[in-house]
């Protein structure tokens, strides 16, 4: 079978990154994973190869130095990456991609790697997937909106609402809330709850670096939105996080990705803070692909099964 391709315009051959989060073998519990941030393991397999058996498969620093070459991308070239530091990133995500050869770059939020921590939007699902209440009242910036959480649907609605207002919100307004969520809920939002909110442990964080099929990457400490903080905050945020990893892996960082990684979440200021650390290149979230030239710190990335984005490549009938 021969693959269709969807890429816009398709002479230009452009670069597409494939981003991933999670990759799971366990059966949700309620709307615990409804955005779909973690990917089924048959599914992920299934497309992964695709990706041998179709597309050209590149490391992102394979991918950057055509790139900065200036000459064309290979047909259907692709860099696979994943995002956060889940735990099922070593269990289930990348015993597949050694057996298929594959390579991939990993960008860990680090100061949540070998903790029982569990990510701020991941501690607003369990908070409303696990509480009694049938309604809760929230202060949202000058809005205080009753919320109905009597089901699914409506918990959904209410996740996607505060985790919303939360990403455009300062710092500081985003815990607010988030306490404000736990103390009403009287849920204490941790890894228990569910398998997929589990992080990866400095041995597994080694041990993937140690393959030299994968790269490990930055995206922040705490997955704080970079634009969101003060000035000092930022740099201290780039410090630690890059100066982490690179304790943790015992070698220098040059790769990092943008914590939630739209068009507002980072700045020029950003970029240039980033470049001053070593950094080489940073992909954010936007969606689409990258032709020939683009520029390492505004790449795009397709986020697949995220909302229910489909995979770009799939068999023609």
């Amino acid at each position: 079978m021969t693959p269709h391709i969807v890429t816009d315009p398709p002479h230009l051959r452009p670069l597409t990154i494939l981003l991933y989060h999670g990759v799971t073998a366990s059966r949700p519990h309620g709307i615990e994973n409804h955005s779909g941030k973690h990917i089924q393991v048959a599914t992920f397999h299934e497309q992964m190869t695709l990706v041998k058996q179709h597309c050209t498969p590149l490391s992102m620093d394979e991918a950057m130095a055509i790139n900065q070459s200036g000459a064309d991308f290979p047909r259907h070239a692709v860099v696979i990456s994943f995002d956060d530091g889940f735990r099922n990133n070593y269990t289930l995500a990348a015993p597949i991609l050694a057996e298929l050869g594959l390579p991939a770059v990993f960008y860990l939020t680090s100061g949540m790697i070998h903790t029982d921590m569990i990510f701020w939007v991941d501690r607003i699902e369990a908070a409303i997937n696990h509480t009694r209440l049938t309604h809760l009242t929230i202060p949202l910036g000058d809005a205080h909106p009753t919320l109905p959480l009597a089901t699914s649907a409506e918990k959904i609605q209410a996740v996607t609402r505060i985790k919303s207002f939360c990403k455009q919100a300062p710092q500081a307004e985003r815990d607010q809330v988030l306490a404000t969520l736990i103390a009403q809920t009287q849920v204490d939002p941790s890894a228990d709850l569910a398998e997929n909110y589990r992080m990866l442990t400095w041995p597994q964080v080694k041990a993937m670096d140690a393959d030299p099929l994968f790269t490990i990457g930055g995206h922040s400490l705490y997955h704080d939105v970079l634009s969101s903080l003060p000035h000092a905050r930022m740099l201290a945020d780039l410090d630690l996080s890059i100066g982490l990893l690179a304790y943790g892996c015992g070698h220098p960082i040059h790769h990092y990705s943008y914590p939630e990684g739209q068009a507002n979440h980072y700045n020029a200021t950003i970029v240039e803070a980033l470049q001053q650390r070593g950094i080489r290149y940073c992909p954010s979230a936007i969606h689409g692909v990258n032709p020939k030239g683009s520029d390492p710190f505004h790449l795009r990335r397709i986020m697949v099964g995220f909302q229910e984005i489909p995979f770009p490549f799939f068999p023609s009938e």
